[in-house]
């Protein structure tokens, strides 16, 4: 492999398929990758199974751009076929969102509501230049606190449906949370998810960046400071800073466990089409808020698997710290046997508690995981109205009957 192979791969091997898909997981393949990609049709490939990589990892537009691009005669012409038709249905899904998300933000300036979109149709603006090299399903919009009910309501008058994940409601239960303006405090993913059922479509409407339990390097009202914007079907539309965004790409990853490779790709990416990167304030933001670890692991991973080109003296500061190599490995392990046990049975929790480099933000997080109310906790008392505090005692008696009543099941 002509990229810069981990000593991980070195020790288990590296699967033909996972080495076309690294690969063609770029805007800009280089000579060298070019010339192997051509060479590898002399390689079994299981074609099948790399359609399945692509389509698990979400890099299915980069694989048959590129693979289309540079060695099509070595691709099974049924298997180009196919990877033509889901380029085509991405196309068309990819314009779908990025037609609405345009409706939307209109609609909501109307309203005098500030909306700020991340992930989707911008970030694929923002990192590759081209709406239709990264695969997305849904849109995500980020507004203020103050504005989730006005938001809330605006969603439902155009057609669209809250989606109440994790729970199961009964009709007069649905009835409170939709009316309730505080359970939002107690949604885990800071975000209200609405489906058009007509147009199927998903928006995910976000007042905070990451979940509350999870501690992340920027805060949300951070996130609307120094706004970029990018150009979508002819309106200028805001984006967050290059800083913020290249924060936003390495919380998601974490929280994650960076188990996709789309997560990797949107970051090195973003890194090669923003040359202007202010690495200092990048690392200066992600250190004061104790997401040093976070950053470096993602940039590592950028660096080893994709080729992105980082500064000399960032990847002297990346060697300083042991304990990014060691989650490297366990996200190389992640990509080359592409099961998720390897982040079940609390290990998510381990790998976020490891990936945090101070103490005190790690033991925040174990205590806000553990303490931090749930739905699933307001179920218990489905009040519309409810002092939030009721929710932080239950919690803890909810769970400690739980584990009670498993013990006696069993």
């Amino acid at each position: 492999m002509l990229l810069k192979s981990p000593r991980w791969f070195s020790s288990v091997g590296i699967q033909h398929e996972l080495e076309v898909l690294l690969i063609c997981a770029n805007t800009q393949v280089n000579p060298e990758n070019r010339q192997r990609l051509k060479t590898l049709r002399q390689e079994n490939i299981d074609w099948v199974k790399l359609i399945e990589m692509a389509n698990y990892h979400k890099v299915m537009p980069l694989l048959y751009s590129n693979l289309n691009g540079i060695c099509p005669e070595a691709v099974p012409k049924p298997i180009l076929t196919k990877l033509r038709l889901e380029f085509q249905f991405n196309t068309r899904k990819s314009l779908l969102l990025s037609g609405e998300l345009v409706r939307l933000l209109n609609l909501f300036e109307t309203q005098g509501i500030p909306l700020l979109p991340f992930k989707g149709p911008v970030l694929a603006a923002a990192a590759y230049g081209n709406l239709l090299l990264r695969q997305f399903s849904d849109l995500d919009i980020l507004i203020h606190t103050s504005d989730i009910e006005q938001s809330k309501a605006l969603f439902l008058s155009e057609g669209y449906q809250m989606k109440i994940e994790r729970v199961e409601l009964t009709l007069e239960q649905e009835k409170v949370f939709l009316r309730s303006d505080q359970i939002y405090q107690f949604v885990r993913e800071a975000a209200y998810p609405f489906l058009h059922p007509k147009k199927e479509i998903l928006v995910e409407l976000h007042w905070g960046i990451m979940p509350q339990y999870f501690s992340f390097p920027i805060d949300d009202q951070g996130l609307w400071e120094n706004l970029d914007s990018v150009v979508i079907a002819g309106k200028t539309i805001p984006n967050l800073s290059p800083e913020n965004t290249v924060l936003a790409i390495i919380g998601h990853g974490t929280k994650e466990c960076w188990t996709q490779l789309a997560r990797i790709c949107d970051l090195s990416e973003y890194i090669r089409s923003h040359p202007q990167l202010d690495w200092a304030k990048l690392i200066e933001k992600a250190t004061e808020k104790g997401g040093q670890r976070m950053l470096f692991l993602g940039l590592t991973l950028a660096d080893h698997l994709l080729g992105t080109i980082l500064p000399q003296d960032i990847l002297q500061k990346i060697k300083a710290d042991p304990e990014v190599e060691s989650l490297a490995n366990q996200v190389y392990k992640q990509l080359v046997y592409q099961v998720d046990s390897s982040f079940k049975d609390g290990s998510t929790t381990r790998f976020h508690i490891k990936v945090r480099e101070r103490l005190q933000d790690q033991v925040r997080y174990f205590v806000q995981v553990a303490i931090t109310p749930t739905t699933t906790d307001w179920l218990v008392l489905p009040l519309a109205k409810f002092p939030a505090f009721i929710y932080y005692l239950l919690r803890p008696l909810r769970l400690i009957i739980e584990q009670v009543v498993k013990k006696v099941k069993k």
